[in-house]
């Protein structure tokens, strides 16, 4: 099943969203935007935990 995350979950103004087949590439997905588009935001072990809560199975 493939999980979807919206930046805007993160009460920010963002319009990013991703959906993808599994968690993993979510999540790398999240890392490259949260580096790019985010900076001087850092992606740590921590912040992958929190990301993690907000995705939804779709």
């Amino acid at each position: 099943m493939a999980v979807s995350i919206r930046c805007a979950d993160f009460n920010n103004d963002c319009p990013a969203q991703f959906t993808t087949p599994d968690e993993g590439e979510l999540l790398q997905h999240v890392e490259l935007h949260t580096k790019s588009a985010h900076q001087p935001m850092d992606w740590t072990p921590e912040l992958a935990e929190v990301v993690k809560t907000h995705v939804r199975q779709v």
